[in-house]
């Protein structure tokens, strides 16, 4: 059970796509504003972003019985 298991296929298909623009803006939006001599910059932080859509990719998978493999490797 996982941390969104408490919420319905259509709710977290919302929440991700939510997500999904949240980080496309942070990716796409400019980092920086300046003006005259002064100039402020903000770091865009999206691995928190990613992890919450990576666990919700992983509650649909679960739920649809599909679950994600991890890399073989050959040695």
């Amino acid at each position: 059970m996982g941390i969104y298991s408490h919420q319905t296929i259509e709710q977290l298909q919302a929440l991700r796509d939510r997500l999904t623009q949240s980080l496309h803006d942070r990716l796409t939006k400019p980092t920086a504003v300046g003006s005259g001599d002064r100039s402020a910059r903000y770091e865009q932080q999206t691995a928190e972003i990613r992890k919450e859509i990576a666990a919700i990719c992983a509650e649909l998978d679960a739920r649809a019985g599909t679950h994600a493999h991890r890399p073989i490797y050959l040695v």
